[in-house]
């Protein structure tokens, strides 16, 4: 993993000060790709306060209109919560997060995806990301501030880069192409008139907690598609 290559990615912060304590949280730790979206005012005197020495990483961050848009590049992301969802996903701590992320290669495009100070993450943007995380706190009801989340895992990750870590060879598939699993599959059960339980979206859901265990390579997705083509050809010839 290379530090350079690490994205934060906020969705739709409320607060400029907020905004602007997350860039000197990054720059601090090493991290330098900060991606925006449907963001408050980025010009503002409290940002550019609290930024301090930081605020080049305000001007350079690009914006997007939905999560989706600002993953598309990306090959693996990490959505950080602390609500509990009716579809439990498998949770790692941050800690946890740096062990899986360090021994990827350098060219690893990943993201740390941070949701609104109100309300976090809707469950189908955090459906989006392959790897779901908590922060473990003492008391019931969280009560830490989205700059101090921000700041927990860009150190954890940037004091895990420093250790001597045994290198991955595994070259994970883009956002882009797995979504592209995902809608194929509900295109297939679909066109054969496969209707779940509760409903295709759910259903979905489901799959994405099977495949969210692991980081899929392309060659990975590539068999998934095939599978997925068969067997929605069998049923129609039925």
């Amino acid at each position: 993993m290379k530090l350079e290559n690490v994205h934060i990615i906020l969705v739709e912060p409320e607060t400029p000060g907020n905004i602007g304590s997350i860039a000197r949280a990054m720059k601090n730790t090493g991290l330098s790709k900060l991606r925006l979206v449907n963001p408050c005012d980025t010009d503002s005197k409290e940002l550019r306060m609290l930024a301090h020495r930081s605020k080049d990483l305000v001007r350079s961050a690009i914006h997007f209109g939905s999560l989706k848009e600002a993953l598309h590049d990306i090959q693996v992301s990490v959505g950080t919560t602390m609500r509990r969802r009716s579809i439990k996903f498998p949770n790692f701590t941050p800690e946890e997060v740096a062990q899986e992320l360090t021994p990827l290669d350098e060219s690893i495009k990943i993201a740390l995806v941070f949701g609104r100070e109100r309300t976090g993450l809707y469950s189908e943007e955090l459906n989006l990301c392959q790897i779901h995380s908590t922060i473990p706190i003492a008391t019931k009801n969280p009560a830490i501030n989205l700059a101090q989340s921000v700041m927990i895992y860009s150190y954890i990750l940037y004091r895990e880069s420093k250790e001597k870590t045994k290198k991955s060879n595994l070259k994970p598939a883009s956002h882009e192409a797995i979504e592209k699993l995902y809608d194929h599959l509900n295109e297939a059960l679909f066109r054969v008139g496969f209707k779940p339980r509760d409903d295709m979206q759910t259903f979905i859901s489901r799959f994405r907690r099977i495949l969210g265990r692991t980081i899929p390579e392309y060659q990975d997705l590539q068999i998934l598609h095939k599978i997925i083509q068969v067997l929605s050809k069998e049923k129609e010839q039925d």
